[in-house]
């Protein structure tokens, strides 16, 4: 059926991006000094967000028309039906010679890389059919998939924006994705961030907490050979992390988190630094095996190459300490202390009797055995039962076995309390400690008497003029009569 109106014409305009892309590809920076990046060029005024429409109106017979035209552009995702994505407002258009162009306002999101086709209306009447719109050759880069490249030195592809986003990646698997191929080690950059008012890098993870989301964080970092996350600052801090939960988790086969200081100025810095105003400053948990040398799978560990390898400062507050243990200390080596002690003082004895120990029995030694930890002598000891005795050496606090390990360490018994014979144990043999048994049967017992031993076996009496190497110590409490156990002050003399 013939129209009222024929044409031709030629869709060639492209949509401005809303950034500006310059510059050209290249070598990226090396860590150790990143080189200055390319300064952007300066721009009077962008382009307008417009879609350059240009054609040729004819009659019927051919012949180009004149005059002043409404016209209406809409677009669709299909050649025919549907509804249209785009619709213009009518537009009066000049054409002379049957020559024309239209400047369309189309919105940037409808070209998001599908097809679209361009319905024509003029004075009222659809012109059929409609006609596809192709990209120009060099948009193809802009296309879903396609790969933007130089071969030249410079910046591949660089984006701008004044106020928004420079950049933003939407993907199943990745939102953006870089890489490195250049074939020097420790060089280059898969991806480069950096500014100069805020945060170079913001990550952040919506994932549901279910499952594993140690891999759902907001920033995730891998390494074949080198550093999952690497972070340095020359005045700040090279990695912050704070959160609700937990602001920094490390996992690794060798290091779980690693940090290092490489000041030049000994004795400054840290290779980590971690503080709470609220709770634990630093947490270490080790849920190794309890065989073998486990000293090396400590909670925490310190070491030191000419300096302390844990260090603990108290602070002003009266409540400060410099360090807490709950539980038992083993030291493998000297213990100096340059200030008062609080507590009482243990050594490693073995029960060397017929009988078994519990705490708070006196006891005597009968010998000397071989070392458990380093080279420190085990004496031999038994339960006191001679009056007065001069081989008298301390109160039984504890009981232990010995592991399988090299070299050795004392693992606290599973028994309640019973130590039997060939157990090792600990005894105290200097300060004040909470129980010592004794029998008030030779006489009551007030605070302050000097005691020894007793016929009684495992128990202390009161002396009124000890002979000199039989004192085990003074008492703390009182017992009038009978047998009993109260708190002593042990300082053998």
């Amino acid at each position: 059926m013939a129209t009222k109106y024929d044409r031709i014409w030629v869709f060639v305009g492209l949509l401005t991006l809303g950034a500006i892309i310059v510059g050209l590809a290249g070598a990226g920076p090396v860590r150790s000094q990143p080189v200055a990046q390319q300064a952007p060029q300066d721009i009077a005024s962008v382009v307008e967000e417009t879609v350059s429409y240009q054609g040729v109106l004819t009659d019927p017979a051919g012949q180009p028309l004149n005059g002043t035209f409404a016209m209406r552009f809409d677009l669709y995702r299909a050649a025919t039906g549907g509804a249209p994505v785009y619709e213009s407002t009518t537009l009066n258009i000049n054409v002379s010679g049957g020559l024309f162009d239209v400047a369309l306002p189309v919105p940037q999101t409808v070209f998001d890389g599908g097809p679209l086709w361009v319905s024509v209306i003029i004075n009222g009447e659809v012109l059929s059919p409609r006609q596809q719109i192709r990209p120009a050759p060099y948009a193809m880069s802009l296309r879903p998939g396609a790969t933007v490249r130089q071969v030249a030195t410079g910046t591949a592809v660089r984006v701008e924006s004044t106020q928004g986003i420079g950049l933003q990646g939407i993907g199943q698997v990745y939102g953006i994705y870089g890489t490195n191929t250049g074939a020097a080690q420790g060089s280059g950059y898969g991806g480069y961030f950096e500014s100069t008012t805020g945060i170079g890098v913001y990550g952040s993870s919506a994932a549901l907490p279910t499952s594993n989301n140690l891999y759902a964080p907001g920033v995730y970092g891998h390494s074949q050979h080198g550093v999952g996350v690497f972070g340095e600052a020359t005045t700040g801090s090279g990695v912050y992390g704070t959160s609700s939960g937990q602001g920094l988790t490390g996992v690794g086969q060798s290091h779980g988190v690693f940090g290092t200081t490489r000041g030049a100025q000994q004795g400054s810095g840290y290779g980590g630094y971690f503080a709470s105003n609220t709770g634990i400053g630093v947490h270490g948990r080790s849920t190794a095996p309890s065989s073998g040398n486990n000293q090396f799978a400590p909670g925490v560990y310190g070491y030191s190459e000419l300096g302390a390898g844990v260090l603990g400062e108290a602070g002003s507050g009266g409540g400060s300490v410099a360090g807490y243990f709950r539980g038992h200390v083993v030291v493998d080596g000297n213990l100096f202390a340059t200030a008062s002690k609080g507590g009482y003082v243990v050594d490693v004895a073995r029960n060397a009797g017929s009988e078994p120990l519990t705490q708070g029995d006196l006891v005597v030694i009968t010998g000397v055995t071989d070392p458990v930890l380093g080279a420190i002598p085990v004496p031999l000891v038994r339960k006191a039962d001679a009056e007065a005795s001069t081989a008298v050496v301390g109160v039984v606090d504890a009981g232990y076995r010995v592991d399988d390990s090299e070299p050795a360490r004392l693992l606290a018994l599973d028994e309640a309390g019973v130590i039997q014979p060939d157990d090792y144990l600990t005894i105290v043999t200097l300060g004040a400690f909470q129980a010592i048994k004794v029998d008030a049967s030779y006489g009551a017992i007030r605070p302050g008497d000097l005691l020894v031993s007793s016929p009684t076996p495992g128990h202390a009496m009161r002396a009124d003029d000890p002979r000199i190497g039989t004192v085990i110590g003074k008492a703390l409490d009182a017992l009038e009569t009978g047998t009993g156990t109260i708190a002593v002050m042990v300082a053998l003399q």
